[in-house]
């Protein structure tokens, strides 16, 4: 089955709409969006405190968020946000770039934890907080990640003595502007944060100096818009005008974006699918175009990627063809590489915002906004560049891998409802999403997430200002933003104080937990990656994916540090993940294998108070393949886990029953009296908890065999 996507045009800004001030400095040739323009003007006029650029992927809604320190239309440095440090460093490139054309000499860095150590190593700071703080003052734009920010909001990167506002005191003064781009792919958890933080800052800077905050998304999440309205917040969406045709309409109106792209459906594997087509369909759609082609295959784990590799590698590279790697586990240099590749494989690293030069695409979803979202990869580029010489593309071709109950709803329709797509038709782009958001059931948001876990961020926030020497300072600033945190959320602070406290004497691992951004990770090995060279080989993985897909060799902790430190590599960027075991990466399994955590504790007596709630759990085994298990089980078996248990229950029928994220992290468990079921760890467990107080968790009176 197969559909053709029409092309898509952005409706350019009539002349006489943009301001003075910005038709003087657009570089020769330029024209911007009408979405653009009215971007520029929320941020630099009017009462908006938070606006949404909705346009549609690829029509420079990054660009628009940047007029503003472009142009200096006003004193206001830019803290820029994206969800991978992979697309963090895109942007910084992209914005150099555009630097250029605008005269623009604005200062930039990036803030990650690696920038940080480099920092911290060449300025001779002992502190991150102040290696940080000379970031902040230092450039007029900041991209960087919301884990950081994050910190920073909620008073981490100080010393004992430190004033809880003495980093966040002055980012809060300087930036005016704070971007959060590719909002649609932060979680229920993520979007609580950063409304904690948008009501700290406008609570905080009051009406004299009011803060603009910037959400690119091109789907807004419901549960963020949500709070905004109860929140009291000044929003403004706006959206991109677009047309859709075959004729390209007046090109002194419109811009066009996408390009006309042909997609055909498959019921498959990723993995099947190119044993099946690697020389009948893959091969020749390279062969038969090149020079002008070149392509991408985006699938949803490191594993897949890298077994995906190994197969095509020899057969490309014997047309004169490269593949390469752009995963969670690829180094920075190397991801350089792979975008010059004929053909990347890649993971989410590149899903979410990455700029692709390509005219062929494969991928696999797991759930409709990452299918539009790697989608979106395609079709954005008439040519590719290498080596200082363009080759243009004759045309553009998708295949998407989709689970087969997808495909029904596709092209046949499911339980008496008509197909949502005709096969060889022409589709409009919207129209191609809305059919896909359709036949893609959504999965749970964990709406209940900020009146169960959620509010402990809130409770945080409010008891750094409350510490002695900022209370008399923030005494009023704590009384209004304690009530919009609770007309916000729905939530209550004074019993919410409570448990903060009591989780802070009994269970202080779950108040880390729901205090951070992303989640803890708990189950981190150090490996050595042979196919990486220098400092790039050392890095951290989570061991259960390891030990389920890679083939691991044991090395003695000194002698990998010592290792370490002979490449330059800073030890102490891999000391601070505390890793459970060091390997040495030998490979990759031809087929995932399955892993059970074994926890040595009897279960048969548990009652509610462990089995209907996240806890902090000890005595956690690994039952795998694994070299030096001994060494790694004596570890793993004194760390404190954040977990969720479910007796009776496989992990994909738990998945189906509570409609949990395809990828959502469930493991099998074993425990030392014979109860089996699984179990989610970290993050996932308070997510877990979350789900089952709907009611929909019933334990199975018979467990299951594993």
């Amino acid at each position: 089955m197969w559909i053709r996507t029409l092309p898509v045009y952005s409706k350019l800004a009539e002349p006489e709409t943009v301001p003075p001030e910005v038709a003087a400095r657009l570089p020769e040739g330029w024209r911007l969006s009408q979405h653009q323009v009215e971007t520029y003007r929320a941020l630099t006029e009017g009462d908006a405190e938070v606006i949404f650029n909705t346009a549609m992927t690829g029509d420079g809604k990054s660009l628009a968020g940047q007029l503003p320190v472009l142009l200096r239309a006003f004193n206001a440095p830019l803290l820029a946000m994206y969800p991978t440090n992979e697309l963090v460093r895109d942007q910084r490139r992209q914005f150099q770039s555009v630097q250029q054309g605008w005269n623009n000499t604005s200062p930039v860095d990036v803030l990650d934890s690696a920038r940080l150590d480099e920092i911290m190593g060449e300025e001779d700071y002992h502190q991150r907080g102040d290696a940080l703080m000379s970031v902040l003052r230092n450039n007029d734009v900041v991209l960087t990640n919301p884990d950081i920010f994050h910190l920073i909001m909620h008073q981490f990167y100080l010393r004992p003595q430190d004033a809880s506002d003495r980093i966040l005191g002055p980012m809060v003064q300087r930036y005016r502007q704070f971007t959060f781009d590719e909002f649609h792919v932060f979680d229920t958890p993520q979007v609580v944060s950063v409304l904690n933080a948008l009501l700290f800052i406008q609570t905080m800077a009051g009406a004299i100096r009011p803060h603009k905050s910037l959400c690119l998304s091109a789907t807004p999440n419901p549960l963020m818009l949500e709070y905004l309205r109860r929140s009291g917040l000044q929003v403004q969406e706006i959206a991109g005008v677009y047309a859709h045709a075959e004729t390209p309409p007046d090109p002194g109106r419109w811009r066009q974006v996408l390009q006309q792209s042909t997609i055909h459906f498959e019921a498959s594997r990723v993995e099947e699918w190119v044993e099946q087509h690697l020389h009948d369909t893959l091969l020749p759609f390279f062969l038969e175009r090149r020079p002008g082609a070149k392509g991408a295959i985006i699938v949803n784990s490191i594993a897949t990627a890298m077994r995906l590799l190994k197969q095509l590698q020899p057969a490309f590279a014997a047309h004169g063809l490269s593949v390469e790697p752009n995963t969670g586990l690829t180094s920075r240099e190397r991801r350089a590489v792979s975008y010059a590749a004929d053909l990347l494989v890649g993971t989410s690293t590149v899903d979410v915002g990455i700029d692709f030069q390509i005219n062929f695409l494969l991928f696999e979803s797991r759930d409709a906004g990452t299918f539009t979202q790697r989608l979106g990869r395609l079709g954005r580029h008439t040519e590719y560049k290498k080596n200082g010489v363009s080759y243009p593309f004759s045309d553009f071709v998708a295949y998407a891998l989709v689970p087969s109950w997808v495909h029904e709803g596709l092209f046949v329709g499911r339980d008496g409802a008509p197909a949502l797509l005709q096969d060889t038709a022409s589709v409009q782009r919207d129209h191609l999403n809305a059919a896909i958001v359709v036949a893609y059931p959504s999965p749970c948001t964990f709406d209940q997430y900020a009146q169960t876990w959620g509010q402990f961020q809130s409770v945080r926030i409010l008891r750094g200002l409350s510490s002695r020497t900022v209370k008399e300072q923030y005494a009023p600033t704590r009384i209004q933003l304690g009530r919009r945190y609770e007309e916000t959320f729905g939530i209550q602070l004074r019993p919410a104080l409570g448990r903060y406290l009591e989780l802070e004497r009994t269970q202080q691992g779950l108040l880390d937990e729901a205090s951070s951004f992303r989640g803890g990770s708990y189950l981190t090995c150090a490996i050595m990656d042979e196919t990486e060279t220098g400092p790039a080989q050392f890095k951290t993985a989570d061991l259960l994916q390891l030990v389920a897909n890679a083939n691991l060799e044991l090395v003695d902790e000194e002698d990998f540090y010592r290792a370490v430190e002979r490449s330059g590599c800073l030890r102490c960027t891999l000391e601070r993940q505390q890793p459970l075991a060091y390997f040495r990466l030998r490979g990759w399994h031809n087929e995932h294998e399955d892993c059970v955590l074994i926890l040595d504790r009897d279960m048969q007596n548990w009652g509610a108070e462990q089995f209907e709630r996240a806890i902090l759990q000890q005595g956690f085994h690994v039952d795998a393949h694994v070299p030096g298990l001994a060494r790694l089980n004596s570890r793993l078996c004194r760390r404190e886990i954040p977990a969720f248990f479910c007796a009776g229950y496989h992990p994909q029928e738990l998945k189906r029953r509570l409609r949990l994220p395809m990828l959502f992290a469930l493991f099998k468990f074993r425990s030392r009296d014979g109860v089996e079921g699984c179990v989610a760890l970290g993050r996932e467990a308070l997510l877990l908890e979350v789900r089952a107080r709907a009611g929909l968790l019933k334990k199975s009176a018979n467990p299951i065999i594993l």
